[in-house]
């Protein structure tokens, strides 16, 4: 009798003073975790996560965390659940996601393997919704340990560049719940911010740089947006917030600044393929302009510049169109979900076989641009 009561006494203690099963919350009992890569190894088949985390610890009398804020763990697991399961035999602290800045999504995983990397974080109910999601040209690993001895917050970075270059029309700037809104779109292929390795020009360290975006097609295959096709494509999509482009007047190159663009897009459909029409306004201001003499911009130079900045985004727009739905067979504008909104009942007759439809589809493109401003007010024609 004695030894049945032992054992669930040494069970008990087990629980009550394991920092990971106990529902201590003390910050320093607390894993905090700021970024997390997730890889994939196919010798193996176990996911390798990487996860960046605060130092909470002192080291040799010293805060650690005063010269390097975080540290980054390796676990592995076939599961993201069980790698991310062994931070807590690692560290001897339970994982807190609430904080968490960034997911980034290795080359290795594609597909649908997207989702199911993403499936731990939409379920676990400390992680946030909207948490950015990226993808890495290279591994993810590459990603957050770039810097690592720095005091600096690499996650934190990285989530800053990811929003500015959305400011500035560089990349989309997704989030969890878009990943799984959209996805969950039949016709819909969603989008994430591409991120690279870069070497810095001294040749001795590396930076993080935002390149463009990354499109999710189904059967993994390569389809990346420049920094350039991002710009048409938010202005598309009615999400352009800035942006640069130039433009050549009479042999002299203009510099342009977004300040406000917006779209409108129609649906029909008429002999079974369906038909957008597209209007996008935009307002640009005059940044720069290489012919060497203030004074040598007039007044009918204005209307010049209008239409070549409006015949510039009319063409990249069109371009975009033609590649991904032509060439890539990919919708990433939703114009399958406009087309559901519009025709339910034509929607449900080719639902199925969209793919097939999207390189048939029909697009009218206008753009309207308004130069604002051509530079400060001393310097402007009157």
């Amino acid at each position: 009798m004695k030894k049945l009561k032992i054992i669930p006494l040494a069970l008990l203690f087990l629980i009550l003073f394991s920092s990971c099963t106990s529902g201590e919350t003390e910050i320093k009992n607390r894993l905090i975790i700021e970024g997390v890569g997730v890889d994939f190894d196919e010798k193996s088949k176990d996911y390798e996560v990487t996860v960046q985390a605060f130092a909470t610890s002192q080291k040799g009398g010293k805060d650690n965390a005063a010269s390097n804020p975080v540290v980054n763990y390796t676990v592995k697991g076939k599961t993201l659940a069980e790698a991310l399961g062994d931070l807590c035999d690692v560290t001897g602290k339970k994982t807190l996601y609430s904080q968490n800045l960034i997911i980034v999504i290795g080359n290795s995983i594609k597909g649908d393997e997207i989702i199911k990397s993403l499936d731990f974080f939409a379920r676990e109910y400390t992680a946030r919704a909207d948490v950015y999601v990226a993808a890495s040209t290279g591994k993810a690993s590459d990603i957050l340990n770039i810097n690592e001895n720095s005091s600096e917050i690499p996650a934190k970075i990285i989530e800053e560049s990811i929003s500015e270059s959305y400011k500035n029309s560089i990349s989309v700037d997704t989030e969890l719940y878009n990943v799984i809104n959209l996805y969950l779109e039949k016709t819909t292929d969603f989008t994430m911010p591409l991120l690279e390795v870069t070497k810095e020009e001294n040749g001795k360290s590396s930076t993080v740089k935002v390149t463009g975006t990354y499109i999710y097609t189904k059967n993994g295959e390569k389809n990346h947006l420049s920094a350039d096709e991002t710009m048409f494509f938010l202005m598309l999509t009615d999400d352009a917030k800035k942006g640069n482009f130039s433009v050549v007047n009479d042999d002299m190159t203009v510099g342009l600044d977004i300040i406000k663009s917006s779209s409108k897009i129609k649906t029909y459909y008429e002999n079974g393929i369906p038909e957008f029409d597209i209007t996008i306004k935009c307002n640009v201001d005059m940044v720069e302009y290489d012919a060497g003499d203030f004074g040598s911009f007039k007044a009918d130079d204005v209307e010049k510049v209008e239409a070549a900045a409006g015949k510039f985004i009319a063409n990249g727009v069109q371009n975009l169109l033609y590649r991904q739905l032509k060439y890539h067979k990919s919708d990433i504008f939703r114009f399958g979900k406009r087309f559901m909104q519009s025709f339910p009942k034509a929607y449900k007759e080719t639902e199925e076989n969209w793919e097939d439809i999207l390189p048939e589809i029909k697009f009218n493109i206008k753009v309207k641009t308004n130069l604002r401003r051509i530079g400060q007010e001393t310097l402007r024609q009157h």
